[in-house]
């Protein structure tokens, strides 16, 4: 039942988890199923569930078949002279524990908490894939729109060239406009070249990941998600809830678990009580043929007067554990709390920075349309042209460079959730 319910909170933990980017889902259910790593860990899972199960078997009954050769020395004349009974025996022998200090409910417990992290590794490692997913899918939509807009700009700046070559030939100006619109022509040719190389060791690192090469027809779909101040997972009723986080869960189950390793400790304080019963030939004998016509059943109480210690220093020992993990509880509480506030108030500056480069983007848009129709006017010279030009489309370029850091920003706020 435990289990059961343990896999709905994982489940219910993953359902609520929703990233920012757009047209990654078939991506991101690829990455899951291809990744070795989160296989490995889907089989510590079931090796943890099935080290549940085994140790029920505690609360069972034993049942062995015994047989062999033995010779007994025994105050017993009536059948011997020697007082020695030898012979062959054979017989099924059994014994079910009554009572062991819960030392087998300690030891189920610690079990069920083993299954529990190795859950808990397996959805941080899939966070930590998707963070890396999105970090990489965020660099690739970011090159790519890099391409688009140095395209366009370089189209901008031939249409340009060509005007300072028309008026250069008319006289208007000096042969410096054709250089100047040269540079620039040769600075974004540069500049593509860069985000080129960039744009190859993006998809060496989606070939890292996925273990295959992604290409950019599988990307199409993915862009980042419009912006809008509502979708920014930073409304006033989302507060970080620190004992949800996986960091503190993780800490609070080895908590828990060295608290039963205390108690399975302690148990070794305590009598154990147990049924033994045998049934068969019980005394070995060589002159008669073999049967199952002796038995014996009792009840066993066993002290423990001294064990060398053991049981006094794994108690002292799993005292220390407690306190380690409270002590990293109380440090995760602080270093978690202070993570969130940080990445929230760098969302809300990330909001801010976006909506100020928008107003920007639309005042240079006005800026370089005056500046070019001054130009052919003779009111304003190439350098004016070109500054225009560049900073425009640097905001354009800065815009996609703020929705990947809101969307990186996003991701990290979530998995702390």
């Amino acid at each position: 039942m435990k289990t059961a319910l343990f896999y709905f909170f994982i489940v219910s933990l993953c359902s609520k988890i929703t990233y920012g980017l757009e047209g990654t889902t078939d991506l991101e259910k690829k990455l899951f199923d291809t990744s070795q790593e989160l296989g490995a860990l889907q089989n510590q899972i079931e090796e943890k569930k099935s080290e549940i199960y085994s140790s029920y078997s505690k609360y069972y009954p034993t049942l062995n078949v015994v047989t062999g050769w033995a010779q007994n020395k025994t105050d017993d004349f009536s059948t011997t002279a020697s007082g020695y009974q030898k012979g062959y025996l054979g017989y099924i022998d059994g014994q079910l524990n009554l009572f062991n200090g819960f030392k087998s409910k300690f030891i189920s417990d610690q079990k069920q908490i083993d299954f529990e992290i190795a859950s808990l590794h397996f959805e941080q490692k899939k966070r930590a894939l998707k963070s890396e997913l999105t970090e990489i899918i965020s660099n690739m939509i970011l090159i790519h729109k890099y391409q688009d807009i140095l395209a366009e700009e370089y189209k901008v700046t031939q249409s340009q060239k060509q005007m300072a070559f028309k008026k250069v030939a008319a006289g208007l100006t000096g042969q410096v406009d054709n250089l100047e619109m040269d540079l620039r022509e040769s600075e974004i040719k540069i500049e593509l070249a860069q985000i080129r190389q960039q744009h190859v060791e993006a998809h060496e690192n989606l070939r890292k990941i996925f273990g295959s090469n992604i290409e950019d027809s599988e990307l199409s779909q993915a862009e980042f998600s419009p912006f809008k101040n509502e979708n920014l997972g930073i409304k006033s009723n989302q507060l970080l809830t620190v004992e949800n986080t996986i960091q503190l869960k993780l800490v609070t189950l080895l908590k828990n678990k060295s608290i039963l390793e205390k108690k399975e400790a302690q148990s070794d304080f305590l009598p154990t009580l147990d049924f033994m019963y045998s049934l068969g030939r019980l005394s070995p004998q060589e002159d008669q043929p073999l049967k199952l016509n002796e038995y014996k059943y009792g009840i066993t109480l066993t002290i423990p007067l001294f064990s060398g210690f053991e049981t006094f220093y794994k108690t002292k020992a799993a005292n220390f554990k407690i306190n380690q993990s409270e002590k990293e509880q109380l440090q995760i509480q602080y270093d978690v709390t202070a993570e969130y506030n940080i990445l929230k108030q760098k969302k809300y500056e990330l909001a801010d920075l976006f909506q100020i480069n928008e107003i920007k983007l639309q005042q240079l848009q006005k800026y370089f349309n005056l500046t070019v129709s001054e130009y052919k006017k003779g009111l304003k010279n190439s350098p004016d042209v070109v500054s225009a030009t560049e900073r425009f489309f640097s905001a354009k370029k800065k815009r996609y460079e703020i929705l990947k850091q809101i969307e990186l920003t996003q991701v990290k706020i979530e998995n702390l959730f």
